[in-house]
Formats: C-alpha cells, structure tokens, sequence
C-alpha cells in the first residue's frame, strides 16, 4: 500500500521565534490553503540579554522574549504554548552525511526511512553539538540514484545523503531556558541563514546554487542551496553592530548617532582609502573634498556642541571592518571546501545589508553576481514588516508550511519529546 506523501503541518496555526542580536521577533501563521501562509499576528521588541548571536543576561532575554510573543499573541488573538526558533546556533556546524539501510521485506516503507536516519552516528555530530535541522538530498535503492521519495519502492539496500546542521548544545540550551521562563517550549531549531534564503531565493536560485548571506547585527550567517537543497551554513559573530561600535570609537560620538551616521550617511563604496588604519583615518580628507557631516560629541548635551567630518572619513572607518566579515566568510567557505559549490549568485539580506554600496564591494570581492535580497511578501503582512530585517522570521514561516509532519527528518530534529498519543499515531502510520 502505497502511503500519504504530503501531510503537510497544515492543521493549526503554528509560531516562530526570530533571535537576533537587534530584534526579537515573534510570528504567528498558518497555511493559506493554497500552497502558502498567511501572517495572523506578529511582535517585535529591540533585542536586550543577547550578544553576538549568544545569551549574556538570561532575565533581560527572556523579558523581551515575552513582550514579544504577547504582542504576537495579542496581534492574533491567539495563546500560543511553543514556537520554532529562529537562531545562528553559536558556532554552527553543517556536514553532508550519508546513511544506509538494509530493507526489511523488499519493499521500502516509512519505518525503513526512519530507522535509517534514526541510526545513531558518533561521526555526524561533534562533542558538544546538538542537530538543529536535517535536509535530506537525495536517496539511493541499491543502484539508482537521485530518488527523491523511494516509499512504495522495491530494492534490497538504501542509502541517503543529507545535511545535517548543528548548534552549539550550550548556546541552544541557553535559548530554551529563556523560553522556558516564559512557559514556552521549543518545538525546533532553524538556522537563520537557511530561512533568509528560503524567503530570498528563488527557487531557480537555490536549484542553480547560490549564497544567501544574512547580515545581522550581533552576527553575519551564510547558507549555500545547490539543485535546491541547503548543502552547508556558517556563522560568524561580527554584524552590523561592530560598524557601528568603530564609527562611535573613532568619532567619539554616542552610539545611537553612529547608528543613525551609519545608515543615513554610511557608505562602503570604493574609494582611495582603501585599508586605511582607524589611527590615520583624519587623513583622508586630505585626498579629496566630499560634503561635510557633523555629528554629536559623546557628553554634548545639544547638537551644536557637535563636530563636523567630511563623508570620505565615515567610509574610510566602515569598510575595513565590511572587507573583514567578507574576507572570514569567504575563509570559511575554502576551508569547508565550498568556494565552487556556492555557484555564481550572492544575494545579501538581513538588516545590516542595506548599507550603502555593499553589494558593490562584495561582487568586487568575491568576483561573483551580487544583489540584494528582499523577503517575499506574505498575506497578512504589512509593507513595513516586508523588510530585508524581517527575512529569516518570513522564511521559517515558509518553512513550516511546506515540511511534512511525517517527514523523518523533521520528526528526528523536534525538541519536544512525542507524548503517548503521538507515539500510538506514528507506530500506525509506520506499520499499516
């Protein structure tokens, strides 16, 4: 007999929990019954408790967390009890793996796939790390390749690749006791940089190969999608925040005025001061005239009490630190062996990838096609919440409209422990 392939989590609204270093955002959706979701509530507070993508005051967090979500709850008049949350995971870890199987009675069925991925490996996960999420990317019955749902098929060995991507146990740990506080569970974990891209990329993107890159405030997260499948995912904790930390350091100016000199006046477009030093930077105005910005000085009291600098400086401070996370992110990508995997397609998002010029610089960098990303709009949702910050919360959306409950793979990444119920109804769909 033949099983259902598409049971899709389509029963009940469902909640995800974007955690970044800028925001806190809580979203509450369901599917619209024709393929896609519909935004019945969200909530956004500015982040407090988090650093660089990390827990450094867990009451703080998990204030925030709360606001959030009751905002959220509020926006759809629903209660919610867990969410899927939204993270850079630490230091992640991704890996391609692959799994066999010896097929019971000639015929491969559900409890064959998930015995498979089920199998305990000491190799796939390192000390310290917990799976996040598992992508299958292909299945193998006995000679034949490239199956994408072997179910209902006759052969004697299966195999499957995947990707399996982890996080750091503590780091996750510290994201569940925040939650809990607040008398949430946590359903599972997504990488935010997986669910930038599904928001960002076509699907003609990801089956081609291409290089989400989500910039965020504490953090700046990668994912590579290749024949439409995640393939890899990194981290690396510099964001947008440190520009905005040196633009204060230099200038001695608050940081909420770096902030705001950084986006409105911020620029990391190509100039002669390339690589300049943050103690020679007060030269550089002598390489050309731009016009002049002034900026509050840090204890001034009124605007006027400020100093004036002219453009050419502001840049000079901002692009050593952007060629800094492009240089560590290209690093990485040669150390895991996915320079070439990643295709010819940058796309960047995320709230810090809206500086000026950047995608200039990047494509001068990396040598490759480079755009900016923005999230595809949901019913539901306002204009202003369909921003290139809100991408990671729209794509795990997406995300949980378009996984099966009954997917293996889901199943083996929950958090939440099946209680006795659940247990009976996946024993029957495994062996009738």
């Amino acid at each position: 007999m033949m099983l259902s392939k598409t049971k899709a989590i389509t029963r009940r609204p469902f909640s995800i929990l974007d955690i970044g270093s800028s925001k806190i955002c809580c979203m509450i959706g369901e599917a619209d019954g024709s393929g896609g979701v519909r935004l019945l509530g969200h909530g956004t507070h500015a982040s407090e408790g988090i650093r660089n993508g990390e827990v450094s005051d867990l009451d703080a967090l998990s204030s925030v967390i709360g606001k959030s979500v009751q905002a959220a709850e509020r926006d759809a008049n629903i209660s919610i009890s867990s969410v899927t949350v939204v993270a850079p995971g630490g230091a992640p870890f991704s890996r391609i793996c692959k799994k066999s199987v010896r097929i019971s009675d000639a015929v491969v069925r559900r409890r064959d796939i998930d015995r498979m991925i089920a199998r305990g490996d000491t190799n796939s996960v390192p000390e310290n790390y917990q799976p996040m999420h598992l992508q299958t990317l292909e299945y193998t019955l006995d000679d034949v390749r490239g199956i994408a749902d072997p179910r209902g098929m006759r052969g004697t060995n299966l195999s499957v690749d995947y990707t399996l991507v982890c996080g750091m146990r503590t780091s996750l740990a510290n994201f569940q006791e925040a939650l809990a506080l607040n008398h949430l569970q946590t359903d599972r974990f997504l990488h935010s940089a997986y669910a930038s891209g599904l928001a960002c990329l076509t699907a003609e993107e990801r089956d081609l190969g291409s290089v989400i890159v989500d910039m965020g405030g504490g953090t700046t997260s990668i994912a590579i999608f290749m024949e439409g499948k995640l393939v890899y995912v990194d981290t690396i904790k510099i964001g947008g925040h440190r520009v905005t930390t040196d633009i204060a350091r230099v200038l001695s100016t608050p940081i909420a005025d770096a902030e705001r000199l950084k986006a409105i006046d911020g620029s990391v477009m190509p100039t002669e001061i390339d690589g300049a030093a943050p103690d020679s930077l007060r030269e550089v105005v002598r390489l050309g005239r731009s016009d002049n910005i002034t900026i509050p000085m840090v204890g001034s009291t009124t605007e006027i009490a400020g100093q004036t600098i002219e453009r050419n400086l502001l840049s000079a401070i901002i692009r050593p630190r952007i060629e800094e996370i492009l240089e560590l992110l290209h690093g990485r990508m040669k150390q895991a062996r996915m320079e070439h995997t990643a295709g010819s397609r940058y796309v960047l998002t995320g709230g810090a990838s809206q500086l000026t010029g950047l995608s200039d610089l990047f494509a001068k960098q990396a040598k490759k096609s480079v755009g900016v990303g923005k999230p595809v709009s949901i019913s539901g949702m306002d204009e202003d919440s369909c921003s290139a910050s809100f991408s990671a919360s729209i794509g795990a959306l997406i995300h949980l409209t378009q996984i099966e409950e009954n997917d293996p793979a889901f199943r083996q990444t929950r958090t939440l422990p099946n209680g006795p119920i659940e247990r009976i109804g996946a024993w029957l769909r495994d062996n009738i």
